[in-house]
């Protein structure tokens, strides 16, 4: 039986062995991986870093866009309000010309305007 034993417990610690540097294996493996962790969550807060300025950024562009914009809309009013007035003018010159015209158009020929109004009737209601 004493062979059998010294068997058995030779046995055991060659498998102990064997554990012991399994283990010894996962450890390393669970320092590497906590290793790549700590490298993905650096690059994680430098992407997230240059999101943030990428949105300030975009917040500055949009400012400055819609500051153009309400420049352009002021420009745009005032040139259409000259416009307007320049027009305005014109069709009011436009008309008094025009009614100088027929003014001596009328007073060229007879028409219903210029003859006497009719005399009334008698007996009509």
């Amino acid at each position: 039986m004493t062979t059998e034993l010294i068997g058995i417990i030779a046995a055991s610690i060659a498998l102990g062995g064997v554990m012991l540097a399994a283990l010894h294996a996962v450890r390393q493996e669970v320092r590497d991986v906590r290793s790549d962790l700590s490298d993905v969550r650096t690059e994680i807060g430098s992407v997230r870093t240059e999101i943030g300025s990428v949105r300030t950024e975009i917040g500055t562009e949009i400012g400055n866009v819609r500051t153009e914009i309400g420049n352009l809309r002021t420009e745009l009013r005032d040139e259409m309000q000259a416009g307007f007035k320049e027009l305005t003018a014109r069709v009011v010159n436009i008309g008094d010309r025009l009614s100088k015209v027929e003014g001596i158009i009328e007073g060229m020929f007879w028409g219903s305007r210029n003859q006497p109004p009719d005399k009334p009737r008698q007996g009509a209601a």
